[in-house]
């Protein structure tokens, strides 16, 4: 068995603990005479089906919004809400109660809320690695728990069972959040807790809705031979960006432990995979097993190792990368390698993550790189041209670690080399990627050396050695501070890779097995043995933690106290840092029952222990003996003072949302306002996410749209919530969602420090020595003799601090200011937030080490050491935006007028093309809310662009510049600027808030040249416009790009279609007025003959009615008489002549009257 703690101890062991434990309970009486309650914050993830039931808890799959919240907005029909907008809502909610030691859970929450208690939850969404297609951001969203009353039956009147419920909120590009639970001040006392919410995308929704895992199926029974006797292994994944943690070594099963909540849960899966153990003439393999050897985590993509073949299986995630749905098996890779060992790479860069797969048989000597991005994985074989073996100018060697450092983009490897004349020997060896060059930058000595007695030994070559020889087993860097260090049976750091120290603390008869690395300045180090040590990064001491006296004191007081995490039969499985705490993941095996838990480690306990067991003293005074200890500290109080607002320097975003108000006596919460809840949480979100557009907005604040146009209404709205008449019983406070610009300090240096160029951090320490000295030497020295204080730089050549010190005499005490600066010279312009150079600061108490601890309702804290990780280029939440408001202002005054587009659109107002225009712009910071004039200078340049919105169309870079560049001889300038200042080869002209203004001339070949109009206004045209200060702006490390679309009417027409529209209407003028004199010319004639044509016809109609008529009477009387009829006949005849002349004749004299008129 491989214990993690030792067996119980005796009980003359106890008894002789009784003294030491008198003395170790003194600092925490006055807790105890408080009668503090050990209580603790309880977070479970419920669906919309499960809230307001007992222990009902969720996993986090579902990742898509829900549309069922929107019908609970549509109620709210009097409310300062736009029913316009599509309200959506998250898939989950956190539930929230809290338990104290040896009380009911479910008394103390109805006491809590009776008592005021309300829980304030803190979400904190990790920033994507794929900068390419995601924002980066450090983005929290602050909101308080709103009451719900629990579905089960209750007998009592108002409530038996109650909860508080959240959101749980999801951002794309993040798969990764912290929830830290906090309580608002009032009610018990509860201590602040940290929970890890992440998205699991290798478990998938059945049509029963039962979950299935997509990489295997789960098994149910931990059997003891999983984990008995059975040695730890290390937990490998990507640092801070990993949702989901798998760990192999479970002998002969192909079963991983995984877990999505840092192993405060786990599952037991067998994996899916085809166990092919075939062997070749290149791959030695001496035994198969199902064991998984080697398993790494990343993003979104899981890696593991079965004897030599290499499988990877990327999850389904929809908010990293909406077109990959995951893979439907394992992926098996490298088919036809023989692979020996995976490597990790713990940080990404570039956008992408990493691992290093080491081979062994026909590519010996090569590594294979994987690159992962977007859940896509390839493979590269490294070196390109030749062999490790081969560019070191050996015969034999073998890669037996390698390290990826992401800043120089170059390897470390390990390299063992066997010399037929010689021993094996090892090399540390450099390979540059880009210029694919090798070079061995140490050679590690073959004996270890003999350090006589000192703490650490500086390796110059010169030192003498002991019959132990060197084996080194692997290396571990961190690029925060560049320690490398290289550990086997004994442990090298350097901060250069090339000049080497040799800590001796560490014996040289044990055998690191592999190394813990926080990354903030702890290291772990677990052995063949089990053993457990510990080395503070900036010191040469390595602790013992496990076995110890300090381990040994702390199980026994962990006894009395009947702590559940403890057990006579242990095995520890792996250790790993969280959030800057040791943790250990052990198999319990406690009255024939085992069990596998998380539990912390107290490094800063046992040391504390062990330091009090070998320093104490027992004198005689009088008849009794007294104990005495001695503190090698040498402060009694240390403070951090005078620290600036966080934001500016930790770069987080913070938004604050509270729960609606609902109209219920005993203000608990229904389904429908929870619904509002969460439709408000998303939607604020939304506009954030928005946000990141062009124009800038009149008021730099994402939740100004949101109330602009019912801010006026907000008395109204309180008042019918103030008489319980708002629509829905749920009132909308338009106060209570906003952002927060204005964070203060909370006494100790930010988890990271951003630093553009040339700026500073300021901040003091407050040191109380703890004794003066005899008072024969000056006051002021010997309080400054006591005390000292170190700032210990990773890159000098890129930062700088300066360290003033006072000393106040009368309080026996010193203060140091600190102020951290950017040296401006070590970081080309980069996007806000990409390719940020890694550095760190270490502030350090002189003499402090292992030594001094600060005592904390939580427990002991170490103190005197503080490593603040240092980002250098250009911070998150910075952007450059067109200031629409003051350039139409700028504009009016300048061209005394302004026209804007006949069809007027408020996001985007036009400008007149034969107006001189003054573009305005803005440098807004989106965490602290301040938003100013760009004062630098900047390039502008069209690179896009169509007379519709339709038919943009980016231009090439050779069309970009000949339209923009005063060096085109083509007559294709879109416009010109009266401005001299010009880039270093003249390409394009540098403008700036000063600048004259741009002329628009659309000359011959650009493409707004002759535009033809779609109507009878004039012609407009889009400009796809870019904005970028590379190059030519010194005063910042940011590379401000700005895209955006400007709007141009009343363009003109080119020469050639000006003139023919000219003679083409003054063709149709002259021809109109032609035609019109000629009608004025025949208008009389016209008339004449139209008269003579109606007289005719109307005649022509007289004669025809009245022929037909005499015709009809002389049927009548034919049979009268026959001579009677031709009389008649022929006076008819007669008298219509006679008619026919007299009209003939009045003819004639009315032609003639007009005629002399």
């Amino acid at each position: 068995m491989s214990p993690a703690g030792p067996a119980w101890p005796r009980l003359r062991v106890l008894q002789a603990l009784w003294a030491l434990l008198v003395v170790l309970l003194a600092p925490w009486r006055l807790w105890a005479i408080k009668n503090t309650q050990e209580c603790t914050w309880q977070v479970v993830l419920n669906n919309f089906e499960t809230v307001g039931k007992k222990d009902a808890s969720d996993r986090f799959v579902d990742q898509e919004p829900l549309y069922t919240v929107d019908k609970v907005f549509s109620l709210l029909v009097d409310a300062p809400i736009d029913p316009d907008e599509t309200y959506l809502g998250f898939p989950y909610y956190l539930k929230i109660n809290y338990s104290c030691k040896g009380e009911s859970s479910e008394a103390l929450v109805r006491k809590g809320h009776l008592t005021g208690l309300k829980p304030v939850v803190l979400v904190t969404f990790q920033s994507p690695v794929n900068f390419h297609r995601w924002k980066i951001e450090q983005l929290q969203i602050q909101m308080e728990a709103a009451p719900f009353r629990s579905r089960e039956r209750c007998n009592a009147e108002e409530v038996c069972l109650m909860s508080w419920y959240t959101p749980m909120p999801i951002k794309n590009g993040s798969v990764v959040m912290r929830v830290d639970v906090s309580s608002n001040g009032l009610g018990p006392f509860i201590p602040n807790k940290r929970f890890q919410v992440n998205i699991n995308g290798f478990l998938e929704r059945q049509r029963d809705t039962t979950l299935q895992f997509t990489v295997g199926n789960e098994l149910f029974n931990l059997i003891p031979r999983y984990f008995v006797n059975v040695p730890s292994r290390p937990l490998w994944y990507t640092v801070d960006q990993t949702p989901v943690f798998i760990l192999g070594g479970i002998p002969e099963e192909k079963a991983i432990l995984l877990t999505d909540t840092n192993f405060k849960d786990f599952f037991l899966v067998e994996l899916s995979i085809d166990s092919c153990w075939v062997g070749s003439f290149y791959c030695p393999q001496a035994s198969f097993t199902a064991t998984i050897f080697d398993a790494i985590a990343t993003e979104s993509t899981l890696f593991i190792r079965q004897n030599q073949l290499i499988y990877y299986f990327t999850g389904t995630y929809t908010t990293l990368h909406a077109s990959n749905r995951g893979s439907e098996r394992w992926v098996r890779v490298l088919a036809n390698e023989c692979i020996k060992k995976l490597c990790p790479v713990h940080f990404h860069s570039n956008g992408s993550e990493y691992v290093m797969a080491l081979t062994t048989g026909k590519h010996e000597g090569y590594v294979h790189f994987g690159t992962i991005t977007d859940g896509h994985v390839s493979f590269e074989l490294l070196p390109r041209q030749r062999s490790v073996c081969s560019g070191i100018l050996v015969v034999n060697c073998s890669i037996t670690w390698a390290v990826f450092i992401a800043g120089d983009y170059n390897l470390l490897l390990l390299v063992e080399i066997e010399d037929p004349s010689t021993r094996k020997y090892f090399q540390v060896v450099s390979y540059d990627l880009v210029s694919d060059y090798l070079v061995v930058l140490y050679t590690i000595p073959e004996f270890i050396p003999d350090a006589r007695g000192l703490e650490f030994l500086m390796i110059l070559g010169t030192e003498s050695y002991t019959n132990f020889p060197m084996v080194p087993k692997g290396m571990s860097y961190n690029p925060y501070n560049n320690l490398l260090f290289i550990w086997g049976n004994f442990l090298l750091q350097s901060y250069n890779s090339e000049n080497f120290i040799y800590l001796a603390d560490f014996p040289k008869e044990l055998s690191i097995k592999y190394l813990v690395n926080s990354f903030y300045g702890d290291t772990a180090i677990v052995t063949e043995t089990e053993e457990i040590w510990y080395l503070l990064e900036g010191s040469y001491q390595v602790y013992k933690l496990f076995p110890s006296r300090g381990w040994e004191v702390h199980v026994s007081l962990q006894v009395m106290q009947q702590s559940s995490l403890y057990a006579p039969n242990e095995t520890m499985v792996t250790l790993f840092y969280e959030d800057n705490k040791l943790y250990q993941l052990v198999y319990l095996i406690d009255h024939q029952q085992g069990r596998l838990i998380k539990r912390l480690v107290p490094v800063e306990q046992l040391l504390m222990y062990q330091q009090i067991s070998n320093d104490y003293l027992l004198e005689r005074q009088g008849s009794h003996l007294t104990l005495s200890f001695t503190n090698f500290c040498p402060f009694t109080v240390m403070r951090l003072r005078d620290l600036p607002n966080p934001q500016i320097y930790t770069r987080q975003e913070r938004y604050r949302a509270q729960p609606p108000r609902v109209l219920e006596p005993w203000g608990f919460h229904s389904d429908n306002s929870l619904a509002v809840y969460q439709g408000l949480v998303y939607y604020l979100l939304w506009l954030h996410s928005k946000y990141d557009k062009p124009y800038a907005d009149p008021v730099h604040d994402p939740t100004w749209r949101w109330w602009k146009n019912k801010k006026q209404d907000q008395d109204y709205y309180f008042y019918l919530a103030s008489n319980w008449r708002s629509a829905g019983s749920v009132h909308v406070d338009m106060a209570s969602y906003e952002k927060i610009y204005d964070l203060k300090a909370e006494n100790e240096l930010p988890e990271r420090i951003f630093l553009d160029k040339g700026t500073s951090y300021r901040f003091s320490v407050f040191l109380t020595a703890r004794e003066p000295e005899p008072a024969h030497a000056g006051a002021s020295f010997q309080v400054q003799s006591q005390v000292g204080l170190a700032v210990v730089l990773a890159d000098p050549g890129c930062i700088e601090a300066v360290v003033k010190e006072k000393v106040l005499v009368n309080r026996n005490s010193v203060l140091f200011w600190v102020t951290l600066s950017d040296k401006r010279f070590c970081f080309d312009q980069g996007i806000s937030g990409h390719h940020l150079m890694k550095t760190s600061m270490l502030v350090k108490v002189v003499g402090s080490s292992g030594h001094c601890f600060q005592n904390t309702h939580q427990g002991p804290r170490m103190q005197g050491n503080l490593m603040v990780p240092v980002l250098i280029g250009c911070p998150p939440g910075k952007r450059l935006a067109f200031d629409i408001t003051y350039t139409l202002e700028y504009n009016r005054l300048q061209n005394k007028h302004y026209f804007d587009c006949v069809h007027v659109d408020p996001e985007m107002p036009c400008f007149l093309f034969r107006d001189v225009f003054y573009p305005f712009f803005l440098i807004q910071d989106l965490v602290t809310g301040d938003s100013g004039s760009f004062q630098g200078s900047y390039v502008l340049k069209v690179v896009g662009g169509g007379p519709t919105l339709d038919t943009i169309k980016e231009y090439s870079e050779e069309d970009i510049y000949r339209f923009n560049s005063p060096l085109d001889k083509t007559d294709s300038l879109i416009w010109t600027t009266r401005n001299t200042t010009t880039t270093e080869d003249s390409a394009f002209n540098i403008l700036s808030h000063n600048s004259l203004g741009i002329e628009w001339l659309c000359l011959e070949n650009s493409p707004c040249h002759d535009t033809i109009p779609h109507s009878i206004f004039a012609s407009e045209f889009f400009f796809k416009v870019l904005v970028s200060n590379r190059g030519v702006d010194k005063s910042t490390y940011c590379d401000y790009q700005l895209t955006f679309l400007l709007h141009i009417h009343g363009l003109p027409l080119s020469a050639r279609r000006a003139f023919l529209i000219l003679m083409v209407s003054a063709s149709l003028f002259v021809g109109l007025v032609i035609l019109y004199i000629i009608s004025c010319l025949l208008s009389p004639y016209v008339v004449k003959v139209c008269n003579i044509l109606c007289w005719k016809i109307n005649n022509i109609i007289a004669w025809e009615s009245y022929t037909y008529s005499t015709a009809s009477d002389t049927r009548a009387f034919s049979n009268t008489s026959g001579t009677k009829s031709g009389e008649s006949s022929g006076g008819i005849s007669r008298v219509v002549s006679k008619v026919a002349e007299e009209n003939k004749t009045d003819t004639k004299e009315t032609l003639r009257k007009k005629s002399i008129s």
